[in-house]
């Protein structure tokens, strides 16, 4: 579970650190970056708000987690896609995706965390969970922008989707780490209440 919570967070951090630079390359005003965050920012809202939040007691953390990573796989490659095709409209069509699919992916994961600790041990897995999350936020935006704009010295060759071709394939590591996991006690335990 920890290690799903790194990737998940490693390939989202990518992600976000480089999309405004993505927009830049494409030719887009400085300003669009305004509205593309804030775009974002409504659509995390909402999704944890009203969808994740009504989803997880009738889907259970594991199910839940499961669909956000596929999301998030299917969402960062149509990232891609729409870097490559150069097309605005496509990249505000597809964000959605991705964005949804980490938010289902979040709470789900730090419910699995906490549902498969003991009570007396909770507090520092939780915590060893959330330091894990912070590694994957500050390692995931160096990542991107090497893949992004590539080295100096011509070992990476940097491409403008890099990071969001690496960020499926990352996101598709933590499908199968995550469809390795037993449901176990999320399916018992579905309304568990997640602080999102």
């Amino acid at each position: 579970i920890l290690l799903t919570i790194f990737l998940t967070t490693f390939a989202f951090a990518q992600f976000e650190s480089t999309l405004s630079l993505l927009t830049q390359e494409l030719g887009f005003a400085a300003r669009s970056n305004f509205f593309i965050f804030a775009y974002i920012g409504l659509i995390l809202t909402l999704s944890q708000g009203i969808l994740v939040r009504r989803l997880i007691p009738k889907l259970g953390e594991f199910r839940m987690g499961l669909i956000g990573i596929v999301l998030m796989v299917i969402g960062l490659l149509l990232i891609g896609v729409a870097g490559n095709s150069g097309s605005y409209p496509l990249l505000y069509a597809v964000l959605p995706i991705s964005v949804i699919g980490f938010s289902a992916t979040t709470p789900s994961l730090q419910s699995l965390l906490s549902l498969n600790t003991s009570d007396d041990e909770q507090g520092g897995i939780l915590g060893v969970g959330q330091s894990i999350s912070a590694l994957a936020r500050i390692l995931g935006p160096l990542a991107g922008i090497i893949l992004f704009k590539g080295t100096s010295n011509g070992l990476v060759a940097g491409s403008i989707t890099a990071p969001y071709w690496a960020g499926a394939g990352i996101m598709v590591l933590g499908l199968l780490l995550m469809s390795g996991l037993k449901s176990g006690n999320s399916e018992s335990n579905v309304s568990t209440q997640v602080e999102i």
